[in-house]
C-alpha cells in the first residue's frame, strides 16, 4: 500500500468503523498474521492464496457481518436536540416540523449532523458534496449554508445548530 500498512489502515478504520477487514498480505509469519487479527482484522490470507477460497472467506464475513446481527447499518435516524436527520427517509425536520431542502442542502445538512462537533472546511464540504475539487467554493457552500439556516434555525442570525468556526469552516452543534 503507497501510504498506510495494512496493520495501521485496519487499526485507523477499527477507531470509526464496524465493517469486515481481511487482510491479504505477503507477510505469512505468525507475528504478522497475529498482529493483524490483535488490531482488528476479522481475516488473514497469506500470498500465494487460493482464489476460489479467498472468496469463500469473503463470502463468510459478508454472512457474518450482514445475517448474523453486527451490521450496524446506517444510522438511520439522528436527533440534535429537536432536529432530525431520518437519513431512510432523506427527512429533516425542526421540533417535528418537516424542513423542505434541496437535494445538495439535504447532503450537507447529513454530513454535518452525521459528524456533530466535527469543524468541517469550505473546500472538504464542496468535495464530499459536490464530488469536485473545491478550489474557490466559498461562495457556493456560503450560499447553502445561509439557505439552510433560513430554514432549520429560529433565528438565522444567531443559529443554534449550523455554526461557523471562523477561518475554519462549519459544524453542526451536539
Amino acid at each position: 500500500m503507497p501510504r498506510l500498512d495494512g496493520i495501521t489502515t485496519t487499526f485507523k478504520i477499527r477507531e470509526k468503523q464496524n465493517i469486515p477487514i481481511i487482510i491479504l498480505s505477503a507477510k505469512s509469519e505468525d507475528t504478522d498474521k497475529i498482529l493483524g487479527l490483535q488490531v482488528g482484522a476479522d481475516d488473514y490470507v497469506t500470498k500465494p492464496f487460493n482464489p476460489l477460497e479467498l472468496v469463500a472467506r469473503v463470502k463468510s464475513q459478508l454472512r457474518r457481518y450482514v445475517t448474523l446481527g453486527t451490521y450496524e447499518g446506517i444510522k438511520k435516524i439522528i436527533d440534535l436536540n429537536g432536529l432530525t436527520l431520518d437519513q431512510s427517509a432523506k427527512e429533516v425536520t425542526v421540533h417535528g416540523e418537516v424542513v423542505k431542502l434541496t437535494p445538495t442542502e439535504y447532503k450537507i445538512v447529513e454530513l454535518l449532523m452525521t459528524n456533530p462537533g466535527r469543524v468541517f472546511s469550505i473546500n472538504e464540504i464542496y468535495e464530499r458534496v459536490w464530488n469536485e475539487p473545491g478550489y474557490n467554493a466559498e461562495n457556493t457552500v456560503a450560499v447553502h449554508i445561509r439557505k439552510i439556516r433560513e430554514k432549520i434555525e429560529i433565528d438565522p442570525k444567531n443559529p443554534r445548530y449550523l455554526k461557523v468556526v471562523w477561518g475554519i469552516g462549519y459544524k453542526m452543534e451536539k
